[in-house]
């Protein structure tokens, strides 16, 4: 005889996530509607697929997640027949909801991703692309047709990019469990047979020891080479500084970066299928997506430590060519202000107007210069357009709390840097017109035309509004794939990285 569940309200005991538990309760309540108010996880019946949510859920470190945010002990204590009562004494019923509760949680991370916190500073749209909801109806479904067998293959991106990073967890963490797993720091300089631990950190990266040598190198110089464009460092085979630094970072640390990543790969699928340009920092590049295909690959230039690039989420919503570059009042005060202290001239030799606060401009020779300072600047420095424009010829435009922005520069020779960390905040795109193109595609004539000309016919900027707005991301990732869809580790320039 079937047990009918009469729906209570109740604690979900899970850790804190991005889904509320309010969330949780009403796509459990929704489960129980879709499935007959049956018990479906603590009869005889439900057995089978108790095991097999077990078995998904112990699979969590694979998957970037952590087994305990699902009360593992909960199903184990089930499954031996020894059934853990929550602290209100809650029944069988209660029980049933409280597994439930935990397979949609475990799922909607499965498929949105898994965060300590938000995932960005400034979320302007509130993108958020959980749905416990769906999850819910899919998980019901799965039961009642006997298909719970596959159901985590069918929760999962279905993404290049996260399979490659999924599969690297699994061979680090494989690494790391194995019993007999040691960390020993590498500190000789030889790359030889000799050297044995660099042999074995080049073991327990996925190096093979297999690999096709050619001219004079020797096995373990290829294979450092391999390691050091792992790490995006110059593969020249040799042990530098920076290339010990990178050998020795702890594997769990390796580990960490990719859980972030996977999660985050998660969290952008639904965004990939429209219209978005993704930013990650520590890897300076740029990728923009529509209908899950990359359209654009570009290098970028990020922030200095000191003027660090802030992660957002927003929206795209106008393309500027030709634009004035407002200075920020800092930039203006401790930047500008000692030049033209110096030399009034200095405004005029780099394009630069000065506008009261009302926008009129101003006679920068009726200005007292000397008075100001960067407690006192009652002014708006604003530089005219041209390709000497520090924002180059093009700005992607989109609101942020930051003022920063997505632009061409005039200074394309450090696009050919390894490290590209050099504004105070902004990101500069190498592939900008190629961007502003496909953004604009109803009008990649006329943008054409004007970005050959090389300057404003009205000498003021041209705005082109969207008729869609796309999604921009800024990330901070530090293993992330590169336009060759290889996976990579790079520095934590800014120090944050989890």
């Amino acid at each position: 005889m079937k047990t009918i569940i009469r729906f209570t309200c109740f604690m979900v005991f899970l850790p804190a996530a991005l889904s509320s538990h309010a969330q949780v309760r009403t796509a459990t309540a929704a489960f129980y509607k879709a499935t007959g108010n049956n018990l479906v996880w603590v009869n005889a019946a439900g057995r089978k697929n108790l095991l097999l949510l077990a078995g998904y859920i112990a699979q969590a470190p694979y998957l970037g997640l952590q087994p305990q945010s699902y009360r593992p002990q909960l199903l184990s204590g089930l499954l031996d027949g020894m059934p853990v009562i929550p602290p209100t004494g809650a029944d069988s019923v209660l029980t049933d909801q409280q597994v439930t509760a935990i397979a949609i949680q475990f799922f909607s991370d499965v498929a949105y991703g898994w965060f300590k916190g938000p995932p960005v500073k400034f979320n302007g749209p509130a993108y958020d692309p959980r749905k416990e909801s769906d999850i819910s109806a899919m998980l019901a479904a799965s039961l009642l047709t006997n298909t719970f067998d596959t159901f985590l293959r069918e929760t999962e991106p279905d993404d290049p990019a996260y399979h490659l990073i999924k599969d690297k967890i699994a061979f680090l963490y494989n690494q790391v469990t194995d019993t007999a797993f040691k960390e020993i720091p590498v500190r000789a300089a030889n790359v030889d047979s000799s050297n044995r631990p660099l042999l074995l950190r080049l073991k327990q990266l996925g190096i093979p020891d297999t690999m096709q040598v050619t001219g004079k190198l020797t096995v373990p110089q290829v294979r450092l080479r391999y390691a050091q464009r792992m790490f995006n460092l110059l593969d020249d085979g040799s042990l530098r500084s920076s290339v010990l630094k990178a050998l020795n970072v702890p594997i769990a640390a390796r580990l960490q970066a990719l859980d972030q990543a996977l999660n985050v790969q998660r969290w952008l699928s639904a965004a990939k299928k429209q219209a978005a340009v993704i930013v990650n920092i520590p890897s300076g590049d740029l990728v923009m997506y529509r209908q899950d295909t990359p359209l654009v690959h570009s290098r970028v230039i990020t922030g200095k430590k000191s003027t660090p690039t802030p992660t957002l989420c927003s929206h795209i919503t106008e393309v500027i060519l030709f634009p004035y570059w407002m200075v920020p009042y800092k930039i203006a005060t401790k930047e500008l202000l000692p030049h033209i202290q110096q030399d009034i001239g200095y405004l005029e030799a780099n394009g630069f107007e000065v506008l009261d606060k009302s926008g009129r401009a101003v006679d920068p020779f009726n200005v007292k210069w000397h008075t100001l300072s960067p407690g006192y600047f009652p002014y708006v420095i604003r530089q005219n357009t041209g390709c000497d424009n520090s924002l180059g010829i093009i700005k992607l435009n989109f609101y942020s709390p930051f003022s920063v922005y997505l632009h061409d520069t005039p200074w394309k020779s450090l696009f050919m840097l390894n490290q590209r960390f050099f504004s105070h905040g902004c990101v500069r795109v190498e592939e900008a017109a190629v961007l502003a193109r496909i953004l604009l595609k109803e009008q990649a004539v006329v943008i054409d035309t004007l970005i050959t000309r090389a300057a404003s016919p009205t000498g003021k900027p041209i705005t082109f509004p969207l008729t869609e707005p796309a999604w921009v991301f800024i990330l901070y990732n530090t293993a992330w794939l590169n336009e060759e869809e290889q996976l990579r580790f790079y520095d934590d320039v800014y120090g944050i990285a989890p």
